[in-house]
């Protein structure tokens, strides 16, 4: 199942708002009382029949008076619908009862259903359905709803707020994780339980016999037997989880708040992915994984790669997973639409309604500003960044850097080639240097970096870097030799480059000397893209002519593979 839109009418701060949501991993963000809580609201009202447990505070339902708009004063109701996609691979249960209940069949092998309640002043709920634009009849409808509450389909996990279900032990709490179970396990347990239960009669006779007799003293009598926990192979079943560090295992309750937190938000994502892939036809139908701020308790390095295992975790199973944030890291950095930005309407300094931020096209970027307290010109230029999808990267100035370090990757030269396992991703020029927050997000995001610039831009940037813990040489270095007009990669290039370009090209050469700084800008662009077209034109640059961008290319390699391990490629054959 996939949620793809909610849209709302008269619902607290959601007066009239339309949500629309990615298939796999997509995240809700915003500043305190955006909003966000209000959705997690909503789909608990979808997708939850009551309190699991009956000393749990039922938040699933519809409330005229407590979900009211507030500043909204005639007695309109309050709607909310649903849109959903299910399918005959991840939900034929509920594709053959909608077929069932409602009379209809449903020939495609994706169907579209619009759930929609409206809730009057007098708290009277009305429900109705849609199956592919089509709607049933009351009746069906309110089965349908009930089937939807019924499975269990919401798996919400909000990282604040305690789960556990706890047995006290040895003076000990411990936490039990209630992992799904197929009907063929649930049979193999039930068989396996009735030889336990025989057993347990046959050791407890003794006890119960001293029981019995104290209990024969009363004016009613009773006979004492015992039996194992009824339901125990119901669909779940609680195991005590231990982490296993250095071979020692630890009960998870002796863990941090991190380490509990995120344990408990991958089982949440397992059980949605065993349901989907053992549930047999009869009951499978998909869940949808919510998690409310997952980024809790941890590091922001452990953020960030909490965030990318969420986000794989998406796409490899299958499973829509809808996190709320206020966290960059857990943003989905691969598809900026499918983040959603919340903010409140303020009007004579009051908050009123909440809107969603436009965060397409150019506008991807509004997210990981917001959460950066950032501007979105500021971070527009790490856009490249984004559809990066390896682990160690190597970071340069600008396209042109890119494009001769590319060259290195791609080529046999005299000297090694660049590693293929590192990926080349342009960061935009030396401001971006100087912005401390924007370098700790880049650095957080992948496992490995190393960052390059022009020597003449050193000053700038060197205190920067430092101040984000970065060591010359050992994460960056400056391109370029010291002298004017070669602190740049340009100055690395064999003299026969650089001596052909300018020999050629006289007028933009005198252009470098013209006191329009436009001039003098137009002029420096046009020639590092000739550089550029030189140096490319052949590939039998000899050794002697590539020492300098050699040495570069061998550090880049060093430092991003050898800490972990894995070999720089095998240098070119030498000409």
């Amino acid at each position: 199942m996939r949620l793809k839109s909610i849209t709302t009418k008269n619902y607290r701060t959601l007066h009239d708002l339309t949500l629309t949501f990615a298939n796999n991993y997509c995240t809700i963000s915003g500043r305190n009382n955006a909003g966000k809580s209000c959705v997690i609201r909503l789909l608990s009202a979808l997708f939850r029949a009551h309190a699991r447990y009956p000393w749990q505070i039922d938040e699933s339902g519809l409330d005229y008076k407590d979900d009211k708009t507030q500043w909204v004063k005639d007695t309109a109701p309050i709607v909310a619908s649903f849109g959903l996609d299910i399918t005959r691979h991840d939900d034929p249960a509920l594709i053959s009862f909608i077929e069932k209940i409602a009379s209809k069949k449903i020939e495609e092998q994706t169907a579209n259903l619009t759930v929609e309640y409206a809730v009057s002043d007098s708290d009277e709920i009305t429900v109705s359905i849609c199956v592919n634009g089509e709607r049933v009849d009351d009746k069906a409808a309110k089965e349908i709803d009930k089937r939807i509450k019924d499975s269990n389909l919401l798996f919400l996990y909000n990282s604040t707020t305690r789960h556990d279900d706890f047995i006290f032990g040895r003076g000990r709490r411990r936490m039990f994780y209630e992992f799904v179970m197929s009907t063929d396990e649930r049979k193999a347990l039930e068989e396996a339980g009735k030889h336990i239960e025989r057993r347990l009669r046959k050791l407890a006779k003794d006890h119960t016999e001293g029981l019995s007799k104290i209990l024969g003293r009363l004016t009613e009598k009773y006979d004492v037997e015992v039996s194992p926990l009824e339901g125990f192979a119901a669909r779940e079943m609680p195991l005590g989880i231990n982490l296993k560090d250095k071979n020692v295992e630890v009960p998870l309750s002796d863990w941090g708040s991190g380490t509990q937190n995120r344990t408990h938000i991958l089982m949440a994502v397992l059980q949605a992915n065993r349901i989907k892939t053992t549930g047999s036809p009869d009951d499978k139908i998909t869940p949808v994984v919510v998690i409310e701020e997952p980024e809790s308790f941890l590091h922001p390095s452990a953020q960030a790669e909490f965030g990318r295992m969420l986000r794989h975790l998406s796409e490899e199973f299958g499973i829509q997973i809808l996190v709320t944030t206020h966290s960059p890291h857990m943003l989905n950095q691969e598809d900026g639409e499918s983040n959603i930005l919340l903010t409140r309407e303020t009007k004579r300094g009051r908050a009123y309604e909440s809107v969603r931020v436009d965060t397409s096209g150019e506008n991807w970027m509004a997210p990981f500003a917001d959460h950066l307290g950032i501007s979105s010109e500021d971070f527009s230029c790490l856009k490249p960044l984004f559809s990066a999808d390896k682990s160690k990267v190597l970071l340069v100035e600008g396209p042109i850097d890119q494009e001769y370090f590319r060259f290195f990757q791609e080529h046999s030269l005299a000297c090694d080639r660049l590693s293929g396992s590192i990926e080349v991703v342009p960061y935009g020029g030396k401001d971006t240097l100087k912005n401390t927050l924007l370098i700790q997000f880049v650095l957080r995001k992948f496992d490995r970096v190393f960052v390059t610039y022009d020597l003449d831009a050193a000053a700038d940037v060197r205190a920067a870097l430092g101040r984000v813990g970065l060591k010359e040489s050992t994460d960056y270095i400056g391109l370029g030799v010291s002298q004017a007009g070669k602190d740049c990669i340009e100055g690395l290039l064999p003299q026969s480059v650089l001596s052909a370009v300018n020999g050629r090209e006289t007028d933009l050469i005198m252009k470098l000397g013209s006191k329009d700084n436009s001039e003098r800008r137009k002029a420096k662009d046009a020639l590092k893209k000739l550089y550029l077209a030189e140096f490319k034109a052949k590939t039998d640059h000899t050794k002697e002519d590539l020492k300098e961008l050699a040495k570069v290319v061998r550090l880049v390699n060093t430092r991003l593979n050898a800490q972990q391990g894995v070999p720089a490629d095998a240098a070119a054959p030498r000409r």
